[in-house]
């Protein structure tokens, strides 16, 4: 067809190509290799590094299965959410995969992102020990994934560590790292943790992604593990409830319960200190020197412009100090309380007038550090 073509220069041709199609064989062989992804799911060695459970063989949940038919249900419901929940583990990857299936379909709520309500945050150890926020990109669907990437060219082993989501439930979680890379699990802290008994703010709402959590950060700026038994509207100091949380053994109790105790909850004053001394004296029988810390509500932002909401945490956070000073007289010790002025959030660190941003968790988060430091030096 081509004359002009010599029979050695044809040759010549099918040589190069064919070393051509070797060669991009080889790098797409290659390529395939270098992506391969071991994972490591939800077996022991997982289940051993969970951090944030008050009770043994209780899964990726937050109360144990007693609890189910002594609880109402919308606590013993909530308690299937992830919040506090979190892993250590190591690897020299500079990549790093995760995929879980939510538990309920609801991935994202009007006021709080899908990140936030259903995903999860990483983070490494840099040369200093401090904890640094990792991006993920990430898909939301029936399965959720993230794909993480850091700078890790010279295969130095690193410290991570993964929150889990704040408002979702998970099955079939997985960590994956290249084949060629190693990854073990960091078995839990043994040491004694912070033990959080609260609302809807504590449990997470409304941070962007969990990390953002006022209970996820105290927990970093502590170096402590972290249980948090917050249930979102549900959180009402309830006899049950302070009952499993007496099971525990923490470092410190921190009851922030005031916010789901207000006019529309149903409760007189009355109801309000006899919850609050019910709770006091119950842990402090079973746990004599442990210390507790009340917190006061810390505020509604259209406070500031609609007098009826300022007296519900008025009222609330009076009634507090009423029954502190009380406790304080019948001689029960190892206790104190965080006031709205030292948590002191402002008109712009809300979502919805309730419910912190980011900021708002940040200073939370503050003011709570400062606090149990002073508490636990």
């Amino acid at each position: 067809m081509y004359p002009f073509l010599s029979k050695s220069y044809v040759y010549r041709m099918n040589k190069s190509f064919k070393l051509t199609l070797l060669t991009f064989l080889y790098l797409i062989a290659n390529a395939s290799q270098a992506q391969e992804i071991r994972w490591y799911s939800d077996g022991p060695e997982m289940m051993q590094a969970l951090e944030g459970r008050g009770w043994e063989d209780i899964g990726f949940n937050r109360l144990p299965d007693s609890a189910e038919n002594i609880v109402r249900l919308p606590v013993w419901n909530l308690s299937r959410q992830t919040t506090g929940l979190a892993l250590r583990f190591t690897s020299d990857s500079p990549e790093i995969q995760v995929s879980y299936t939510p538990t309920s379909s609801r991935l994202e709520m009007p006021h709080m992102a899908a990140t936030g309500v259903s995903g999860v945050d990483l983070y490494v150890k840099d040369g200093s020990g401090k904890l640094l926020w990792v991006r993920g990109n990430y898909k939301f669907g029936e399965k959720v994934t993230y794909q993480f990437q850091l700078d890790n060219e010279s295969g130095i082993q690193k410290e991570f560590q993964l929150f889990l989501p704040l408002y979702n439930g998970l099955n079939g979680l997985e960590i994956g790292v290249p084949a060629n890379k190693n990854f073990e699990f960091t078995p839990k802290r043994t040491e004694k943790p912070i033990l959080v008994y609260g609302t809807s703010i504590a449990q997470g709402a409304c941070a962007s992604r969990p990390g953002m959590a006022w209970t996820n950060i105290v927990a970093r700026e502590m170096n402590m593990p972290m249980i948090n038994l917050a249930f979102s509207g549900n959180g009402r100091m309830e006899k049950e409830v302070i009952e499993y949380v007496s099971q525990i053994d923490p470092a410190i109790f921190i009851l922030d319960c005031l916010p789901n105790l207000g006019p529309g909850a149903g409760f007189s004053s009355g109801d309000i200190k006899e919850k609050i001394s019910y709770a006091v004296t119950t842990l402090r029988a079973k746990n004599p020197d442990t210390p507790i810390l009340l917190t006061e509500h810390a505020g509604y932002s259209d406070g500031l412009v609609y007098k009826p909401r300022a007296e519900i945490y008025e009222n609330l956070n009076s009634w507090l100090k009423e029954s502190f000073a009380l406790l304080n007289e019948q001689g029960v010790t190892g206790i104190y309380t965080l006031t709205k002025d030292e948590i002191g959030l402002g008109t712009e660190d809300f979502v919805d007038g309730t419910h912190p941003t980011d900021l708002g968790m940040s200073k939370y988060a503050s003011a709570y550090a400062k606090k149990l430091k002073e508490i636990l030096k």
